[in-house]
């Protein structure tokens, strides 16, 4: 028969991140990256989302895409954007890791 002797204790760590829809965004624009949109949020997260340049007549066909318009120095842009998944998801928060136990 064989003994199973524990040498170390398993730690699991989950990360919950609980992302608003972007329609709840309270600024978006083109980031450095020209196929993303970065839509901030009222408390400090910002959400990359895959977008590329489209007429601003465009209409999304498809549930979960949006269209957002853009207007600088009298010049109009617009990206359509697949607002159901994020590339990326940054926050405010600083990471930190604290030894819980010896």
């Amino acid at each position: 028969m064989y003994e199973l002797i524990p040498d170390m204790n398993e730690l699991i760590i989950t990360i919950m991140l609980v992302i608003p829809p972007a329609s709840q965004g309270v600024h978006w624009d083109v980031g450095e990256i020209h196929n993303q949109i970065q839509v901030t949020f009222k408390s400090g997260v910002q959400a990359s989302y895959s977008a590329v340049r489209v007429p601003c007549h465009t209409s999304p066909e498809k549930p979960g895409w949006a269209v957002y318009h853009n207007n600088v120095q009298g010049q109009e842009t617009c990206y359509l954007a697949n607002i159901d998944m994020p590339l990326m998801v940054r926050g405010p928060w600083q990471t930190t890791i604290t030894k819980t136990s010896e």
